[in-house]
């Protein structure tokens, strides 16, 4: 006659199994908050390049002069011609701010160029982007780490 001796968990390996898992959750939550706050300011990154770019179009197809303005909260920008406000402010994602903008608005010409030349620079906790516009009318970003 062979019985079956089966045992079962101890509290204390209970513990340590929850303690575990606990552990690799708590890890895997601020892996996923970093995650997110960096697609938050690449998202305002895109949307804001997006915005000069389509500035400068604007300018050179409608023969206007077209400003990028940032907000005074430093939360939000916009398009609009020259020393006028925009009609439209478009929110950065939470978090996101400009921590430095050009002590003037670049204005874009008819002929593509940009003056005076600035440089953005879009912050949260994960980093920087630099969104630079050139006399050329050129415009590029850089993120830094």
């Amino acid at each position: 006659m062979s019985m079956d001796k089966t045992r079962g968990n101890s509290l204390l390996e209970m513990l340590l199994v929850c303690g575990f898992i606990g552990s690799v959750s708590t890890w895997g939550l601020f892996m996923f908050q970093g995650i997110a706050e960096q697609h938050k300011l690449h998202l305002a990154g895109e949307a804001f390049l997006s915005a000069v770019t389509a500035a400068r179009v604007q300018a050179v197809a409608k023969n206007l002069a077209i400003q990028i303005r940032v907000h005074s909260n430093r939360r939000k920008f916009g398009v609009a011609m020259k020393d006028a406000e925009p009609q439209v402010w478009q929110d950065l994602p939470s978090g996101v701010e400009f921590s430095k903008v050009p002590g003037k608005p670049p204005t874009f010409y008819s002929r593509s160029y940009a003056s005076p030349a600035g440089t953005f620079i879009l912050e949260n906790s994960r980093g920087q982007i630099r969104v630079i516009v050139s006399l050329s009318g050129r415009v590029r970003w850089q993120r830094e780490h």
